[in-house]
């Protein structure tokens, strides 16, 4: 596997033609229900996190892991199922978007960089934090590509505020640089989270946001930073030899042992930058850490596995929600049937009055995972991360406005003159 990778240079995904056909279904009634509990989370005022995890900003339990994903699965059910609906969709982005710029979300920074730098700066966008930086940015590409709105772009669009004395002013244009810089100032290309760690996850991420970036502002920010990336995960040990990956690596010789739901992330994320190894980490895990009986599926699970990293009680449903994500999008029905029926016999369904739907005793973070793995089809986080966009969508008719909750939108799609649209009344209207 080893020299297969060293030979095979990436080569990004071609964009769609206009004649080219982007799958677009209808959202079941039970997806429209997780669709609410994202909608719930995001449509409250842009300083209230209620509903929010809230044990600490440091680890997986931190604010911007739930905010990313609520917008990555809200901007992946407008790709998938209602690009010509913006309204309160739209506005369901731009309120999370808005949330990363609260203290609350970025302050911990401070801290960090103090601890582990002995630098005192504030700023958590010009030095290392990738995994704050990184997965903004990715937010905002996505959200930039479904909407066509560039509001965010410049400098103080997105102004940081850490006292009355120091705001940062950023945008998403100085993000990506920060990003671009960031990773050409380190000898791993990948740079660090939490100081001197470095996680493969965080960085993948980044690079999708950073090649979004250069998509739709046509720039080359990226570079060959992608093959940069590729060749660091291979010389300085981060994919081994079995094809997984390390969780994370840091100094005098730390390695963070390999998890079966980071693998599974990886593999997602990947199919946006570097497909190919999408594909062979994808064959790897089914092979060697998935049993497929029929229409069952089992997960080769180790007690690293059994862990709910959005708040660190035990349980392994971050690890089934994730490897569905990655089935979904590698499009292998026979396990996503398998690990969709483990799913649903055993977790819980909580259904709120109002009828939004979430999985019972597992983190913020898993069920807004969960909920975006309603919304991946085959490629689909390749399609977006990569502007798979069919003309159509935008010079067709589009439904821009509608009133949440009384009417929640399962389908809108245009063919360039007509608009295919169907909606559903909200639980009691």
């Amino acid at each position: 596997m080893t020299e297969s990778l060293q030979s095979a240079p990436y080569r990004p995904s071609l964009r769609l033609s206009p004649e080219t056909s982007v799958t677009v279904t209808e959202s079941t009634p039970d997806e429209l229900a997780s669709q609410r509990y994202l909608f719930d989370l995001a449509l409250q005022p842009v300083d209230d996190f209620t509903g929010f995890t809230r044990l600490e900003q440091i680890g997986g339990s931190a604010l911007r892991y739930q905010l990313a994903y609520v917008s990555y699965a809200l901007s992946l059910a407008q790709y998938t199922r209602t690009p010509a609906f913006g309204g309160y969709l739209a506005e369901a982005q731009g309120n999370l978007i808005r949330k990363m710029c609260d203290k609350r979300v970025w302050g911990y920074w401070a801290t960090e960089r103090l601890a582990g730098y002995l630098r005192w700066n504030p700023d958590p966008m010009v030095f290392a934090n990738v995994m704050y930086t990184g997965f903004f940015a990715a937010m905002l590409a996505m959200y930039e590509t479904m909407n066509d709105d560039h509001s965010f772009d410049a400098d103080g669009a997105l102004p940081l505020v850490w006292n009355r004395r120091n705001t940062y002013d950023y945008g998403f244009t100085k993000i990506a640089r920060a990003i671009e810089n960031n990773m050409h100032a380190s000898p791993d290309t990948m740079y660090p989270c939490e100081p001197h760690l470095i996680y493969p996850m965080c960085n993948t991420i980044a690079l999708a946001g950073l090649a979004g970036y250069d998509r739709l502002h046509d720039t080359d920010l990226t570079d060959n930073l992608i093959d940069k990336t590729r060749d660091s995960l291979v010389h300085n040990g981060y994919l081994l030899g079995n094809g997984r990956f390390l969780f994370g690596r840091g100094p005098m010789g730390l390695k963070m042992p390999p998890m079966l739901a980071n693998d599974a992330v990886m593999v997602y994320w990947l199919n946006g930058i570097m497909p190919d190894l999408a594909e062979e980490t994808w064959s790897s895990l089914r092979t060697h850490r998935l049993r497929v009986h029929g229409d069952k599926v089992e997960l080769r699970i180790r007690p690293i596995d059994r862990l709910d990293v959005g708040s660190y009680h035990l349980g392994d449903a971050w690890a089934w929600v994730n490897v569905l994500c990655a089935a979904r999008e590698m499009g292998d029905d026979e396990v996503v049937q398998g690990v969709s029926h483990h799913i649903r016999i055993n977790t819980d369904v909580d259904r709120s009055p109002d009828g939004a739907q979430k999985l019972e005793g597992v983190s913020t973070w898993v069920n807004c995972a969960y909920a975006f793995s309603r919304f991946v089809g085959k490629d689909s986080l390749q399609g977006l991360i990569n502007g798979r966009v069919p003309d159509a969508w935008r010079s067709g008719p589009m439904l821009t406005e509608d009133a949440y909750p009384e009417v929640l939108v399962a389908k809108a799609v245009s063919d360039g003159t007509g608009l295919d649209l169907v909606l559903h009344l909200g639980p009691g209207e």
